[in-house]
Order: C-alpha cells, then structure tokens, then sequence
C-alpha cells in the first residue's frame, strides 16, 4: 500500500530500503532525488490514498528507476534530498559494518585451536554485568557422558553406544 516504504534493487544487484511512514511530507523531495518530478503532482500518486491505490503502477515505475545506477550511488542521492533510505547488507557487509561492531553484534575473539576469529556477539549488553565472550562452545561431544549419566544411563551402556557410533 505504500511504495515510498519497500526495498529495491538497484543496478549493481545491491539492495536499499525506502521508510518513509510519512509519505506525503516526503512525496516532493523524493520525487527530486528519483528524478521523476513529473509524477509529484500526478493524479494516480499526488497522495497517500492515490499511491495506494496505484501501488503496483508506482512500484513498476520505481523498480525500473532504481535499476538505473548502483545502491550506494542511490543512498547518497537520497540522503543528500533528506529522505530516508539505508541499505540491505549482505551477510559480509553486516559484519563489517561500523555500527553493527560498535553495538558488539559481532566480536573478534581468540580461539585456542582456530586462532582469530570474527563471531556473534551479544544482541544486548547491561552496564552493570557486560556481557563476554570467555570460552569457546564445546565441541560435538563434549557433555555427552555427563548428560547421559545424569539421564539413569551406566557407563558401559554409555561405551556401547559410542562404540556403536549412535553417540559421540
């Protein structure tokens, strides 16, 4: 219902995402920074209501505009016109990017058999216990006799079963 807050694919494959919750106070600048003036004043997209209605016809016509150059040339387009826009990261942009590393979204840690490592970090963090990374996760395995023997099972039914493969 409105196109001024979708993702788009622009001509180098990369993605960005428009998020205009307002979209009539953004409609004119983003029609500047899209180049298509022509439509601001359009009957089928001069509103919210008209745009909703002529969503898939806008969306077509801002597919096709988007192709036309590559993201990061297209966020500095908009964000020079003051629109809103941010790009949809690949996995290893996501993981180099600058805010994402600030907030410890992902950490470098130290692995005692792989050596430096880049990992997941912590989705949140409280300033009175800091959430850290202190050991590496266990391998395949690991627990699997004290877990096994706190479940009733003995320790040579236990050897049997790794023998046999069925656990590790």
């Amino acid at each position: 219902g409105n196109p001024m807050y979708n993702h788009y694919r622009c001509s180098d494959e990369k993605w960005l995402a428009v998020a205009h919750l307002q979209p009539d106070q953004y409609w004119p600048i983003f029609c500047k920074a899209l180049g298509i003036e022509n439509l601001q004043n359009d009957e089928k997209f001069n509103s919210i209501e008209s745009r909703g209605k002529n969503a898939a016809e806008l969306v077509r016509i801002l597919d096709e505009r988007f192709l036309t150059k590559p993201r990061d040339e297209w966020l500095e387009i908009l964000k020079k016109e003051k629109c809103i826009a941010t790009p949809v990261q690949r996995l290893s942009e996501v993981c180099n990017d600058p805010q994402a590393l600030a907030n410890n979204y992902f950490i470098d840690v130290d692995h005692p058999e792989t050596g430096r490592l880049r990992q997941v970090g912590w989705p949140w963090d409280f300033s009175d216990t800091p959430a850290s990374w202190r050991m590496p996760a266990p391998k395949l395995g690991a627990h699997t006799e004290e877990i096994m023997l706190e479940a009733g099972f003995g320790k040579e039914e236990i050897k049997q079963l790794k023998e046999a493969g069925a656990v590790f």
